[in-house]
């Protein structure tokens, strides 16, 4: 796990100490969710991109920080397809 300070500006920094409070969480509880949805959401944007054969399997790798391993392994946990071969009908 790694930890970075950051500073908000607002409204996000409101927001933080709204979600917080109505969780009961601490504020960096809350923003430590908050990248993982915006991870996950760029994830699957560029997974859609990825599927469609716009970009590589290398190319989408270099996009997220990580290696291909890392990504076929994400990808697998995630349980979506690791190639982008067209299905047989």
């Amino acid at each position: 796990m790694q930890f970075i300070d950051v500073r908000l500006k607002r409204p996000i920094s409101q927001f933080v100490d709204h979600q917080s409070r109505e969780h009961e969480i601490s504020p960096e509880e809350t923003v430590a969710e908050l990248v993982a949805l915006g991870f996950d959401t760029l994830l699957r944007e560029r997974y859609e991109r990825y599927q469609r054969g716009e970009i590589s399997f290398g190319r989408l790798a270099h996009e997220l920080g990580i290696t291909t391993w890392e990504l076929s392994h994400l990808l697998e946990d995630k349980g979506w397809a690791v190639h982008n071969l067209p299905s047989a009908v």
